[in-house]
């Protein structure tokens, strides 16, 4: 059996994640069902979620630098749950209307998820060009 510690780095944030990911938007499901009644607990929940989230993608990033970064774990997915949710609930909102309300906090979290996406997308990028750079200054100099 495989030591828990034994996993690197990016495998451990990335089911951090996951878990976070599934609690905090279950969670935020549940409070707009429930009225807005555990809004108190958005900030830590959110808190706690943005910290982990970006461990992982700090992780992942600069594994991908350092050329040790093996696994695909798109973020799209992450965006695209993301999406679904806040679309639903704010769809949810404007049928139902009487105190169905999504939280300014729920919205403000999936902005985050937008904004480390697009970073980690521009990084992944900027990698890309790194590397073609090489490869072109390699084939120069073999000539």
């Amino acid at each position: 059996m495989k030591n828990f510690f034994a996993f690197r780095d990016e495998k451990i944030w990335r089911i951090l994640t996951n878990f976070w990911t599934f609690v905090f938007l279950v969670f935020l499901i549940a409070d707009f069902f429930l009225h807005n009644q555990l809004d108190f607990l958005i900030a830590p929940f959110s808190v706690i979620y943005v910290g982990i989230l970006a461990l992982y993608v700090g992780t992942k990033e600069f594994d991908r630098w350092y050329e040790i970064h093996e696994s695909r774990h798109p973020g799209e997915v992450f965006v695209l749950v993301w999406t679904a949710v806040i679309f639903g609930l704010l769809a949810l909102s404007v049928i139902l209307s009487d105190g169905y309300v999504v939280s300014s906090e729920a919205i403000a979290d999936y902005i985050m998820v937008l904004s480390v996406f697009a970073l980690t997308q521009k990084s992944k990028s900027l990698y890309l060009r790194k590397q073609e750079e090489k490869k072109k200054k390699r084939n120069r100099k073999q000539k």
